[in-house]
Parts: structure tokens; C-alpha cells; sequence
């Protein structure tokens, strides 16, 4: 069987070279916090599938392409040792670099504020960011913080790090959110009497 175009485009980025060693036998599936506790339509083999038919529209649209945390609690259970999620990342970045918008919210950077610390790089679990030099402006050429939106997933430990606040991610973590539900748990109810 020759391998699909949107197959080959996987296949050339790191990790996604293990697309045919899957023998769809639903293991990682087992063992998948994301399946079990996020969302039911999460399933390995059905993306595989779908990059292995080209059915490029569908496997884009997919919430397995965008959801796999590469916690790799798939891997120790995999009989043919085969990191799934580094699959599925590929794949992850093979539809961002077509042009499909990620689904999910990403960390943004305020590049005005961005000291380039890099205590956010160092922190960030998916490695989705680093430092690059870029034009800033009424600032110059200067190193800032940049977010690969392909390898986001938006966990907010990014923003809980950065010491300039000019990281995080905004629809879920601000830090007005943060203060006014911490003033709602400190202004106890009202005694009636």
C-alpha cells in the first residue's frame, strides 16, 4: 500500500516517522488520560487512520490532533514501543503549517514587556517556546519569548512563571480572574441572625 501525501508530510517530522509501525491494537487508547477523562472521541488509531486515507479536512478537524498531551503513559503499554504522541505532534504540526488554525487557546506574548528571561522557555512541559530575536516595535531588534502554536496546549504554567506578566494565556488565566475569585472566597456570606 503507498503511503498517502498528507502520510508523507507526517513521516518527514520528527516522530511522525513511526506511522506505520502501529498496529492499531487500542492500547494506548487504554491507558489515555485524555480518552478517559477530557474527551470520549479521542482515539490514536482513528487518526491514523485518516492521515493513512489522506482524509487531510477530517484529520485536521479531529480533537486527537489537538488534544495529546505527550504524557507518554501510552508508551511503557505499547507492544511495538512506539511513541504515539509523537505521531499525533506531527501530525499537530503538519496541519498548523497548512494553515488550520489550532482550535485551542495558546499562550500569547506581549513582546513589548518580554524580557527574554527565559524562565518561561524552561518551564513550558511541550517545549513550545523560544527565545528569538525579532522586531520589536518602538523597541528595536531584541530577544522575546515565541510560542510554537503547534506544541501549546495552553496549561498556564508559562504565565504563572513569567516574572513581567507578558505571558500567558488570556481566555483562561489573568490575573483580574485570579483576584476577584480570590475576593470572592475571601468575603464570607453575610451571618444571618
Amino acid at each position: 500500500m503507498s503511503l498517502s501525501r498528507l502520510a508523507d508530510e507526517v513521516r518527514l517530522i520528527p516522530g511522525g516517522e513511526n506511522l506505520e509501525m502501529c498496529y492499531s491494537c487500542g492500547t494506548c487508547t487504554s491507558k489515555c488520560m485524555i480518552q478517559q477523562k477530557v474527551d470520549g472521541e479521542f482515539n490514536p488509531r482513528r487518526l491514523l487512520r485518516l492521515i493513512a486515507m489522506d482524509m487531510r479536512e477530517e484529520a485536521y478537524a479531529s480533537t486527537t490532533t489537538w488534544l495529546c498531551s505527550a504524557c507518554d503513559l501510552c508508551y511503557p503499554a505499547c507492544p511495538q514501543q512506539i511513541h504515539i504522541s509523537g505521531v499525533i505532534a506531527a501530525a499537530k504540526k503538519v496541519a498548523v503549517q497548512n494553515g488550520h488554525p489550532q482550535p485551542l487557546p495558546t499562550a500569547t506574548v506581549n513582546q513589548q514587556t518580554c524580557v527574554a528571561c527565559g524562565l518561561c522557555k524552561e518551564a513550558c512541559p511541550y517545549d513550545a517556546i523560544s527565545l528569538q530575536v525579532r522586531k520589536v516595535p518602538w523597541r528595536g531588534l531584541l530577544p522575546v519569548a515565541v510560542v510554537d502554536t503547534a506544541l501549546c496546549m495552553a496549561c498556564g504554567i508559562c504565565g504563572a512563571v513569567c516574572r513581567s506578566n507578558s505571558i500567558g494565556v488570556a481566555e483562561k488565566f489573568s490575573n483580574q480572574d485570579l483576584v476577584e475569585n480570590l475576593w470572592d472566597w475571601l468575603q464570607p456570606e453575610e451571618a444571618e441572625f
